[in-house]
C-alpha cells in the first residue's frame, strides 16, 4: 500500500499534536510540599496561571508573587519541563510532567527541595 505525501504529512501532525501539547494558560489547582497541601499559602488568591506558548516562551503570574517570563523546553519522549525564566538561574526549574486531558501533574526534580513539590494544573 502506497502513502500519499499528503496523508503522511496529517497522520505526523496528528501523532504530534496527540496528548504532547502543553500549550495554553493552566490555572494552578493544587501545590503539594513535603506530602503537605499548601496551596492557600502559594496560591492564596487563586489566580496563579503560566501560559506556555506555541514559541516556547512562558508567562505566568498572579498574586502575590507578579508576572514572570522566560523560555521553556518540553521532551514529551520523557515527559520533562524545563523553566528558564528571566529573572536568572535561581528561578529556573525542571519538572516531571503527566498530562491527563486537560490536568498537568509537575514533579520538581533536579535538587533535594525541588524533589519535594509537586503542582497540578488545569487547562483554562
Amino acid at each position: 500500500m502506497k502513502i500519499r505525501p499528503f496523508v503522511l504529512t496529517l497522520l505526523l501532525l496528528a501523532a504530534c499534536q496527540t496528548g504532547n501539547d502543553i500549550s495554553g494558560k493552566w490555572m494552578m489547582h493544587q501545590v503539594i510540599q513535603d506530602g503537605q497541601d499548601v496551596t492557600a499559602e502559594h496560591n492564596p488568591h487563586g489566580d496563579r496561571y503560566i501560559i506556555l506558548k506555541p514559541d516556547s516562551t512562558f508567562e505566568s503570574g498572579g498574586q502575590p508573587f507578579g508576572k514572570n517570563t522566560g523560555k521553556y523546553s518540553f521532551n514529551a519522549g520523557k515527559g520533562t519541563l524545563f523553566l528558564d525564566s528571566d529573572t536568572g538561574p535561581e528561578d529556573d526549574s525542571q519538572w516531571k510532567v503527566t498530562l491527563t486531558k486537560d490536568t498537568m501533574h509537575w514533579q520538581g526534580y533536579g535538587s533535594e527541595w525541588a524533589d519535594d513539590f509537586e503542582l497540578i494544573h488545569v487547562r483554562e
